[in-house]
């Protein structure tokens, strides 16, 4: 289910947030985070959904071929997003994105096409779009108490500079894709000695 994936929005946004925290000041920094997590996720995704679709409906075969990669060994026939609870709808935008809402549409749908599924898209995009917002604002508030208070405003500052950094975030892509790589590997080594 996890596949190893570029820097993008899991190394960009929380810079962006971060950024944006730190750059700001008062009580401003709260809804400030949260329109600028909010509008930046919901593009990013209504594209990177937009592109799935239109990628999904010119290649069937890999859309086949990432949702066998997406399903794993489950053989079990998928709800459409759309019929998911808002429970279930929103740890699997947040986690995997409009790219596998679109490829859950199309492959629970049976049908292909940028238009038909686009709704869909769109609501996925705001939905994660609004949970990147409120997790955005819900840290800028953390970060304008710890700010306000005295003893711990060296130590907020710090933070904001150490989570605010690209390189955490990019580092900590690479790490994930290396920890992927090497269970896959672990895994064939395992199967070949069956």
């Amino acid at each position: 289910m996890s596949q190893p994936r570029g820097p993008g929005n899991e190394s960009v946004t929380p810079w962006l947030v971060f950024w944006v925290i730190g750059e700001s000041d008062g009580l401003s920094t709260i809804p400030t985070t949260a329109l600028v997590g909010f509008l930046f996720t919901t593009l990013q995704q209504m594209a990177s959904g937009t592109t799935a679709l239109a990628g999904f409906s010119t290649f069937e075969e890999t859309a086949r071929s990432a949702w066998a990669s997406l399903r794993g060994d489950d053989d079990v026939a998928p709800l459409e997003w759309s019929r998911l609870g808002w429970w279930a709808r929103i740890p699997i935008v947040f986690a995997l994105g409009t790219t596998a809402v679109a490829l859950t549409q199309i492959m629970s749908t049976g049908h292909v096409g940028v238009r038909r599924h686009l709704p869909v898209i769109a609501k996925s995009a705001l939905l994660c779009g609004t949970v990147v917002g409120l997790l955005g604002a819900m840290v800028a508030s953390l970060a304008v108490i710890g700010r306000r208070w005295s003893r711990a405003e060296g130590t907020t500052d710090w933070l904001l500079d150490v989570l605010g950094s690209p390189l955490l975030w990019l580092s900590l892509v690479v790490l994930l894709a290396i920890v992927h790589f090497v269970r896959r590997w672990l895994r064939s080594t395992d199967a070949g000695d069956d």
